[in-house]
């Protein structure tokens, strides 16, 4: 699936682009922004629409839009704090173990989903190999007060991801996928302009190139990442002329980032994955194979 595989690269290369917005110092509230008004752009651009357009108003999608949108860039928001507070480590397992939630959420929506053995089995693997492949000992110790922010992104992207594959399961064919994710991720860069008075670094930090040259290349691949996994999720398989499993692509997707994002940081990013990392990995390719083949 050549949508699936270029979800997994875009949604891998959002994470590399937010490391190099660490490593270069950028404001990340301002980088943000600017990803968000060029992912915009580039949704009203391939859908060949005006955003200024009354008929925008009319979509029956446009109110899921609006609270996707704000979710979209809270969630950015609250996912920064975690790590300064909690680590790097604990964020990611608790925003990469959430894809169970739309897992769940897609087998009880879809027609043409079942919890069959097989997918069980598959779902517990890709949890393992997520938490595996994901996670680092964090120095220090956590308080229990901090626990509050995983668990706060754990249940938040995990509802962002149910709220995706709700909107494309009702209203969001490949037609209207491009208008579709221009107008939530507007949505997302207005409130993010809404806030950027109370935050005066971040607007002092337009001023720099650097923080526009990340701000657009993280646009580029945050809308690819959304955009293709959409139209994942929407692909009907050719030998059988069905429509992909969306827990599948759920779970691959998922796997798929996490296996990628590893293996990256070795070769690029001069990270040493622990032992547990490669298990990850390992796992990971066992987990994928089997959601595979619970497709029957």
């Amino acid at each position: 699936m050549v949508f699936l595989l270029l979800s997994i690269l875009f949604s891998t290369s959002v994470f590399i682009v937010f490391r190099l917005i660490g490593r270069y110092k950028v404001n990340t509230f301002s980088a943000i922004i600017v990803n968000y008004i060029v992912a915009c752009s580039a949704g009203f651009f391939l859908s060949h629409s005006n955003p200024f357009i009354i008929e925008i108003f009319k979509y029956d999608w446009l109110l899921l839009s609006l609270f996707l949108g704000i979710l979209f860039i809270t969630m950015f928001r609250l996912i920064g704090q975690s790590v300064l507070k909690v680590g790097i480590s604990t964020t990611t397992v608790a925003a990469k173990m959430s894809v169970i939630i739309p897992i769940l959420f897609t087998i009880a929506i879809e027609p043409n989903e079942s919890l069959s053995p097989i997918k069980i089995c598959g779902i517990v693997l890709a949890l393992g190999a997520v938490f595996f492949a994901s996670y680092k000992p964090e120095k220090g110790k956590i308080q229990l007060s901090t626990i509050l922010l995983p668990l706060i992104i754990f249940f938040g992207i995990g509802i962002l991801d149910s709220l995706i594959k709700y909107a494309q399961y009702r209203y969001v064919s490949n037609d209207i996928n491009p208008i579709f994710s221009g107008v939530t991720f507007c949505i997302a860069g207005l409130t993010g302009l809404i806030l950027l008075p109370f935050n005066r670094d971040a607007a002092n930090d337009f001023r720099k190139i650097k923080t526009w040259i990340l701000g657009v290349l993280l646009g580029i691949v945050n809308f690819g990442s959304m955009y293709f996994f959409i139209g994942a999720l929407n692909h009907i398989d050719i030998s059988s002329g069905k429509q992909v499993q969306g827990s599948v692509v759920f779970g691959v997707n998922n796997i798929g980032i996490v296996m990628l994002g590893v293996i990256i940081g070795y070769l690029f990013l001069k990270e040493r994955p622990t032992k547990l990392n490669w298990l990850g990995i390992t796992i990971s390719l066992l987990a994928i194979v089997v959601l595979t083949y619970s497709q029957g």
